[in-house]
Protein backbone atom coordinates (compact mmCIF):
# COMPACT_ATOMS: atom_id res chain seq x y z
CA UNK A 1 0.00 0.00 0.00
CA UNK A 2 0.97 3.70 -1.04
CA UNK A 3 2.02 5.76 2.35
CA UNK A 4 -0.22 8.47 0.18
CA UNK A 5 -3.36 6.18 0.52
CA UNK A 6 -3.23 6.12 4.67
CA UNK A 7 -3.13 9.91 4.41
CA UNK A 8 -6.08 10.04 2.23
CA UNK A 9 -8.13 7.44 4.10
CA UNK A 10 -7.14 9.10 7.51
CA UNK A 11 -8.56 12.77 5.57
CA UNK A 12 -11.64 11.06 4.63
CA UNK A 13 -12.50 9.81 8.02
CA UNK A 14 -11.55 13.21 9.64
CA UNK A 15 -14.21 14.61 7.03
CA UNK A 16 -16.46 12.25 7.45
CA UNK A 17 -16.14 13.17 11.56
CA UNK A 18 -16.33 16.83 10.55
CA UNK A 19 -19.31 16.14 8.45
CA UNK A 20 -21.73 13.94 11.19
CA UNK A 21 -20.47 16.88 13.86
CA UNK A 22 -21.80 19.52 11.80
CA UNK A 23 -25.02 17.74 11.12
CA UNK A 24 -25.53 17.20 14.86
CA UNK A 25 -24.93 21.03 15.55
CA UNK A 26 -27.66 21.80 13.12
CA UNK A 27 -30.11 18.73 14.30
CA UNK A 28 -29.70 20.54 18.20
CA UNK A 29 -31.37 23.70 16.52
CA UNK A 30 -33.66 22.50 14.57
CA UNK A 31 -37.18 23.17 14.63
CA UNK A 32 -39.58 21.19 17.06
CA UNK A 33 -41.05 17.94 14.91
CA UNK A 34 -44.32 19.31 17.41
CA UNK A 35 -45.72 22.88 17.08
CA UNK A 36 -46.34 25.13 20.47
CA UNK A 37 -49.70 26.26 18.56
CA UNK A 38 -51.92 25.34 16.34
CA UNK A 39 -54.12 27.70 14.24
CA UNK A 40 -56.64 25.46 11.79
CA UNK A 41 -58.09 28.08 9.20
CA UNK A 42 -61.64 26.31 7.29
CA UNK A 43 -62.94 28.11 4.10
CA UNK A 44 -66.52 26.49 4.33
CA UNK A 45 -66.79 25.01 1.02
CA UNK A 46 -63.78 26.35 -0.62
CA UNK A 47 -62.66 24.69 -3.54
CA UNK A 48 -59.88 25.06 -5.82
CA UNK A 49 -61.53 27.35 -8.01
CA UNK A 50 -62.40 29.36 -5.20
CA UNK A 51 -58.92 30.04 -4.51
CA UNK A 52 -58.52 30.50 -7.96
CA UNK A 53 -60.99 33.20 -8.79
CA UNK A 54 -60.08 35.44 -5.49
CA UNK A 55 -56.38 35.28 -6.88
CA UNK A 56 -57.00 36.45 -9.82
CA UNK A 57 -59.02 39.30 -8.54
CA UNK A 58 -56.33 39.73 -6.09
CA UNK A 59 -53.59 39.06 -7.91
CA UNK A 60 -51.70 37.68 -4.17
CA UNK A 61 -53.09 35.22 -1.21
CA UNK A 62 -51.79 35.28 1.80
CA UNK A 63 -52.76 31.60 1.21
CA UNK A 64 -49.67 31.50 -0.95
CA UNK A 65 -47.32 32.32 2.44
CA UNK A 66 -47.99 28.50 2.80
CA UNK A 67 -45.19 26.24 1.76
CA UNK A 68 -46.85 22.97 2.03
CA UNK A 69 -49.47 21.24 -0.52
CA UNK A 70 -52.13 18.86 -1.32
CA UNK A 71 -55.51 17.64 -0.99
CA UNK A 72 -58.33 16.19 1.17
CA UNK A 73 -61.39 13.84 -0.05
CA UNK A 74 -64.15 14.66 1.81
CA UNK A 75 -66.63 11.84 1.66
CA UNK A 76 -69.02 11.02 4.12
CA UNK A 77 -70.36 7.39 5.65
CA UNK A 78 -72.70 6.26 3.26
CA UNK A 79 -72.45 9.59 0.98
CA UNK A 80 -70.26 10.66 -1.80
CA UNK A 81 -71.09 14.42 -0.98
CA UNK A 82 -70.99 15.03 2.60
CA UNK A 83 -72.47 17.94 4.40
CA UNK A 84 -70.10 20.26 7.37
CA UNK A 85 -71.42 18.40 9.50
CA UNK A 86 -69.86 15.36 8.42
CA UNK A 87 -66.79 16.65 7.10
CA UNK A 88 -66.28 18.42 10.16
CA UNK A 89 -66.42 15.56 12.20
CA UNK A 90 -63.75 13.69 10.41
CA UNK A 91 -61.53 17.25 10.68
CA UNK A 92 -61.98 17.76 14.34
CA UNK A 93 -61.92 13.75 15.79
CA UNK A 94 -60.19 12.09 12.97
CA UNK A 95 -63.12 10.04 12.52
CA UNK A 96 -65.79 9.40 9.22
CA UNK A 97 -69.70 9.66 10.30
CA UNK A 98 -72.85 10.13 8.70
CA UNK A 99 -74.08 13.76 7.26
CA UNK A 100 -76.07 15.53 9.72
CA UNK A 101 -74.14 14.63 12.57
CA UNK A 102 -71.52 16.43 14.87
CA UNK A 103 -68.84 14.76 16.33
CA UNK A 104 -70.65 11.33 17.19
CA UNK A 105 -70.08 7.95 15.37
CA UNK A 106 -72.85 6.33 12.83
CA UNK A 107 -74.65 4.43 15.97
CA UNK A 108 -74.74 8.11 18.18
CA UNK A 109 -71.45 7.17 19.92
CA UNK A 110 -69.24 10.67 21.28
CA UNK A 111 -66.09 11.08 19.04
CA UNK A 112 -63.16 13.42 21.26
CA UNK A 113 -62.30 16.03 19.24
CA UNK A 114 -59.07 17.67 18.73
CA UNK A 115 -60.39 20.57 20.58
CA UNK A 116 -60.81 18.40 23.92
CA UNK A 117 -57.42 16.78 23.48
CA UNK A 118 -55.96 20.33 23.54
CA UNK A 119 -57.57 21.32 26.99
CA UNK A 120 -57.06 17.96 28.18
CA UNK A 121 -53.22 18.46 27.32
CA UNK A 122 -53.37 22.26 29.19
CA UNK A 123 -53.61 24.10 25.84
CA UNK A 124 -55.97 27.29 25.55
CA UNK A 125 -58.77 27.31 23.05
CA UNK A 126 -60.30 28.94 20.62
CA UNK A 127 -63.24 29.70 17.66
CA UNK A 128 -63.62 32.39 15.69
CA UNK A 129 -66.37 32.09 13.13
CA UNK A 130 -68.86 33.83 10.84
CA UNK A 131 -71.94 31.90 10.80
CA UNK A 132 -73.34 31.42 14.46
CA UNK A 133 -71.52 29.45 16.84
CA UNK A 134 -73.76 26.81 16.74
CA UNK A 135 -73.02 26.00 13.29
CA UNK A 136 -72.08 22.71 11.82
CA UNK A 137 -68.43 23.47 11.58
CA UNK A 138 -67.45 25.21 14.53
CA UNK A 139 -70.24 22.66 16.98
CA UNK A 140 -68.28 19.95 15.79
CA UNK A 141 -64.97 21.06 17.85
CA UNK A 142 -67.43 20.58 20.93
CA UNK A 143 -70.83 19.47 20.88
CA UNK A 144 -71.53 16.10 20.51
CA UNK A 145 -75.06 15.63 19.15
CA UNK A 146 -76.58 13.11 15.89
CA UNK A 147 -78.79 16.46 14.65
CA UNK A 148 -76.97 19.16 13.45
CA UNK A 149 -80.09 21.41 13.50
CA UNK A 150 -80.38 21.22 17.13
CA UNK A 151 -78.58 24.52 17.46
CA UNK A 152 -80.44 24.95 21.28
CA UNK A 153 -78.68 21.75 22.40
CA UNK A 154 -75.59 22.18 20.51
CA UNK A 155 -75.21 26.32 22.59
CA UNK A 156 -75.53 24.09 25.55
CA UNK A 157 -73.13 21.84 24.83
CA UNK A 158 -70.80 25.20 23.95
CA UNK A 159 -71.81 26.86 27.28
CA UNK A 160 -70.79 23.97 29.29
CA UNK A 161 -67.50 22.94 27.21
CA UNK A 162 -64.84 25.03 28.20
CA UNK A 163 -63.53 27.03 25.04
CA UNK A 164 -61.48 29.99 26.27
CA UNK A 165 -62.42 31.82 22.90
CA UNK A 166 -65.77 32.13 21.21
CA UNK A 167 -66.09 34.71 18.39
CA UNK A 168 -69.43 34.42 16.30
CA UNK A 169 -73.04 34.65 16.08
CA UNK A 170 -75.76 32.94 17.77
CA UNK A 171 -76.20 35.27 20.57
CA UNK A 172 -80.38 34.45 20.44
CA UNK A 173 -79.48 30.48 21.62
CA UNK A 174 -78.25 31.76 24.66
CA UNK A 175 -80.81 33.85 25.94
CA UNK A 176 -83.71 32.40 27.49
CA UNK A 177 -87.32 32.36 25.50
CA UNK A 178 -88.41 35.66 27.68
CA UNK A 179 -85.21 37.59 26.33
CA UNK A 180 -85.78 40.06 23.46
CA UNK A 181 -84.27 38.07 20.42
CA UNK A 182 -83.79 34.66 22.01
CA UNK A 183 -83.86 31.82 20.09
CA UNK A 184 -84.89 28.98 22.43
CA UNK A 185 -88.21 28.12 23.97
CA UNK A 186 -87.16 27.98 27.44
CA UNK A 187 -85.85 29.88 29.95
CA UNK A 188 -82.29 28.74 30.74
CA UNK A 189 -79.81 31.81 30.23
CA UNK A 190 -76.82 30.95 29.10
CA UNK A 191 -75.40 33.96 29.18
CA UNK A 192 -75.39 34.19 32.97
CA UNK A 193 -74.36 30.41 33.18
CA UNK A 194 -70.95 31.43 31.10
CA UNK A 195 -70.56 34.99 32.79
CA UNK A 196 -69.51 33.09 35.67
CA UNK A 197 -66.71 31.93 33.84
CA UNK A 198 -66.08 34.04 30.75
CA UNK A 199 -66.35 37.96 29.88
CA UNK A 200 -69.24 38.55 27.25
CA UNK A 201 -69.06 40.93 24.85
CA UNK A 202 -71.84 41.75 22.33
CA UNK A 203 -70.89 44.93 20.21
CA UNK A 204 -67.96 45.68 18.36
CA UNK A 205 -67.40 48.90 20.68
CA UNK A 206 -66.99 46.48 23.30
CA UNK A 207 -65.03 44.12 21.46
CA UNK A 208 -62.53 46.90 20.61
CA UNK A 209 -62.45 48.17 24.57
CA UNK A 210 -61.71 44.35 25.38
CA UNK A 211 -58.55 44.38 23.51
CA UNK A 212 -57.59 47.35 24.60
CA UNK A 213 -57.12 47.14 27.62
CA UNK A 214 -55.19 44.85 29.99
CA UNK A 215 -56.01 41.31 30.98
CA UNK A 216 -55.25 38.42 33.54
CA UNK A 217 -53.67 35.49 32.42
CA UNK A 218 -55.71 32.54 31.60
CA UNK A 219 -59.02 35.15 30.94
CA UNK A 220 -61.78 33.64 28.50
CA UNK A 221 -64.25 35.49 26.24
CA UNK A 222 -67.19 35.06 24.20
CA UNK A 223 -68.03 37.45 21.72
CA UNK A 224 -71.95 36.60 20.56
CA UNK A 225 -72.07 39.55 18.41
CA UNK A 226 -75.33 38.57 16.23
CA UNK A 227 -78.36 37.05 17.28
CA UNK A 228 -78.23 33.95 14.53
CA UNK A 229 -75.36 34.32 11.93
CA UNK A 230 -73.58 37.29 10.79
CA UNK A 231 -74.73 39.59 7.54
CA UNK A 232 -72.20 38.92 4.45
CA UNK A 233 -68.79 40.51 4.34
CA UNK A 234 -69.01 44.45 4.02
CA UNK A 235 -71.44 44.79 6.06
CA UNK A 236 -70.50 42.75 9.52
CA UNK A 237 -68.20 43.89 11.88
CA UNK A 238 -65.44 42.92 13.82
CA UNK A 239 -64.25 41.34 10.77
CA UNK A 240 -63.04 38.01 10.94
CA UNK A 241 -59.51 38.67 10.98
CA UNK A 242 -60.07 41.41 13.43
CA UNK A 243 -61.87 38.29 15.22
CA UNK A 244 -58.42 36.38 14.41
CA UNK A 245 -56.17 39.11 15.26
CA UNK A 246 -58.30 38.99 19.19
CA UNK A 247 -58.12 35.53 19.64
CA UNK A 248 -54.75 35.30 18.93
CA UNK A 249 -54.18 38.41 21.30
CA UNK A 250 -55.78 36.00 24.37
CA UNK A 251 -54.77 32.57 23.86
CA UNK A 252 -50.96 33.86 23.01
CA UNK A 253 -50.84 34.46 26.70
CA UNK A 254 -51.05 30.36 27.39
CA UNK A 255 -48.03 28.99 28.55
CA UNK A 256 -48.68 25.63 27.57
CA UNK A 257 -50.13 26.53 23.68
CA UNK A 258 -53.23 27.08 22.15
CA UNK A 259 -55.31 25.58 19.43
CA UNK A 260 -57.58 27.91 17.59
CA UNK A 261 -60.07 26.93 14.61
CA UNK A 262 -61.07 29.77 12.32
CA UNK A 263 -63.78 29.30 9.96
CA UNK A 264 -64.62 31.46 6.84
CA UNK A 265 -68.48 29.83 6.79
CA UNK A 266 -70.05 32.18 4.19
CA UNK A 267 -67.72 30.89 1.47
CA UNK A 268 -69.73 28.50 1.57
CA UNK A 269 -73.45 30.19 1.67
CA UNK A 270 -72.20 32.21 -1.85
CA UNK A 271 -71.99 29.01 -3.80
CA UNK A 272 -75.39 27.44 -2.52
CA UNK A 273 -76.52 31.27 -3.92
CA UNK A 274 -73.98 30.42 -7.35
CA UNK A 275 -73.10 34.03 -6.89
CA UNK A 276 -68.87 34.40 -8.15
CA UNK A 277 -68.72 38.11 -6.63
CA UNK A 278 -69.85 37.06 -3.19
CA UNK A 279 -68.00 33.66 -3.59
CA UNK A 280 -64.70 36.42 -4.28
CA UNK A 281 -65.35 38.75 -1.73
CA UNK A 282 -65.75 36.24 1.09
CA UNK A 283 -62.51 34.10 -0.29
CA UNK A 284 -61.04 37.20 0.07
CA UNK A 285 -62.06 38.08 3.81
CA UNK A 286 -61.37 34.56 5.01
CA UNK A 287 -57.50 35.15 3.20
CA UNK A 288 -57.16 38.40 5.52
CA UNK A 289 -57.75 36.42 8.55
CA UNK A 290 -54.85 33.90 6.87
CA UNK A 291 -52.66 36.85 6.61
CA UNK A 292 -52.91 37.45 10.27
CA UNK A 293 -52.71 33.79 11.43
CA UNK A 294 -49.53 33.81 9.17
CA UNK A 295 -47.84 37.03 10.43
CA UNK A 296 -48.64 35.51 13.92
CA UNK A 297 -46.67 31.90 13.44
CA UNK A 298 -43.85 33.57 10.93
CA UNK A 299 -43.06 35.84 14.54
CA UNK A 300 -43.77 33.32 16.79
CA UNK A 301 -41.41 30.02 14.88
CA UNK A 302 -43.80 27.37 16.71
CA UNK A 303 -46.68 27.62 15.74
CA UNK A 304 -48.49 25.51 12.96
CA UNK A 305 -51.10 26.82 10.49
CA UNK A 306 -53.00 24.70 8.53
CA UNK A 307 -55.55 25.65 5.43
CA UNK A 308 -58.72 24.00 4.26
CA UNK A 309 -62.13 23.38 3.43
CA UNK A 310 -64.79 21.07 4.54
CA UNK A 311 -66.06 20.51 0.83
CA UNK A 312 -66.37 21.99 -2.05
CA UNK A 313 -69.96 24.34 -2.61
CA UNK A 314 -71.60 24.70 -6.36
CA UNK A 315 -68.93 22.82 -8.66
CA UNK A 316 -67.44 26.29 -9.54
CA UNK A 317 -65.95 26.85 -12.36
CA UNK A 318 -63.59 30.23 -13.83
CA UNK A 319 -64.29 30.17 -17.18
CA UNK A 320 -62.58 33.54 -18.06
CA UNK A 321 -60.75 36.76 -16.84
CA UNK A 322 -57.67 38.42 -17.03
CA UNK A 323 -55.03 37.96 -14.83
CA UNK A 324 -53.28 41.46 -16.07
CA UNK A 325 -56.16 43.26 -15.08
CA UNK A 326 -57.20 41.26 -11.97
CA UNK A 327 -60.61 40.08 -13.34
CA UNK A 328 -62.46 37.34 -13.20
CA UNK A 329 -65.59 37.45 -16.49
CA UNK A 330 -66.98 34.29 -17.09
CA UNK A 331 -67.94 31.54 -14.17
CA UNK A 332 -70.12 28.65 -13.95
CA UNK A 333 -72.06 26.26 -11.77
CA UNK A 334 -72.26 22.32 -11.89
CA UNK A 335 -74.74 22.17 -8.74
CA UNK A 336 -77.03 24.85 -6.37
CA UNK A 337 -75.28 22.18 -3.45
CA UNK A 338 -71.92 20.61 -2.51
CA UNK A 339 -69.57 18.76 -5.27
CA UNK A 340 -67.34 15.84 -4.14
CA UNK A 341 -64.17 17.56 -5.43
CA UNK A 342 -61.21 17.37 -3.15
CA UNK A 343 -60.39 20.59 -1.41
CA UNK A 344 -57.19 22.52 -0.79
CA UNK A 345 -54.61 20.99 1.86
CA UNK A 346 -52.04 23.64 3.01
CA UNK A 347 -49.96 24.28 6.02
CA UNK A 348 -46.75 26.52 7.34
CA UNK A 349 -44.79 25.77 10.34
CA UNK A 350 -43.47 22.70 12.33
CA UNK A 351 -45.11 20.03 11.90
CA UNK A 352 -46.16 20.63 8.22
CA UNK A 353 -43.92 18.85 6.47
CA UNK A 354 -46.09 15.68 6.32
CA UNK A 355 -49.32 16.99 5.58
CA UNK A 356 -48.40 17.53 2.54
CA UNK A 357 -50.17 15.15 -0.38
CA UNK A 358 -53.54 13.60 -0.88
CA UNK A 359 -55.53 12.01 1.92
CA UNK A 360 -58.69 11.47 3.25
CA UNK A 361 -60.15 14.28 5.33
CA UNK A 362 -59.43 12.00 8.53
CA UNK A 363 -56.36 11.73 7.96
CA UNK A 364 -55.83 16.05 8.79
CA UNK A 365 -57.71 14.94 11.76
CA UNK A 366 -55.68 12.30 13.03
CA UNK A 367 -52.49 14.29 12.44
CA UNK A 368 -53.71 17.42 14.60
CA UNK A 369 -54.83 15.22 17.44
CA UNK A 370 -51.23 14.10 17.53
CA UNK A 371 -49.94 17.11 17.50
CA UNK A 372 -51.93 18.52 20.48
CA UNK A 373 -51.62 15.03 22.20
CA UNK A 374 -47.33 16.32 21.87
CA UNK A 375 -47.28 19.32 21.84
CA UNK A 376 -43.83 20.86 22.60
CA UNK A 377 -43.37 22.72 25.79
Amino acid sequence: MRKTDGVHRRLTVAALLALLALVGCASTHAPPVDPHNIILFIGDGMGVSHVTAARVESGSLNMERLTTGGFLATHAVGSFVTDSAASGTAIATGESTVNGAISVSPAGAPLKTVLEYAEENGMATGLAVTCSITHATPAVFVAHVPDRSDDVLIAEHIAAGGVDVLFGGGLGYFLPASALGSLRKDDRNLIYEMEGEMTIVRTEEEFNELLGRDRSDGERVAGLFYRAHPPVEYERAPSLARLTAGALDILAGDEDGFFLMVEGSQIDWAGHENNSDWIIAETLDFDAAVGIGMDFAERDGRTLVVVTSDHETGGYAVLDGSVAEHRVSRTGFTTGGHSASMVPLLAYGPGSSHLGGIHDNTFLGNALIEHVRSVAR
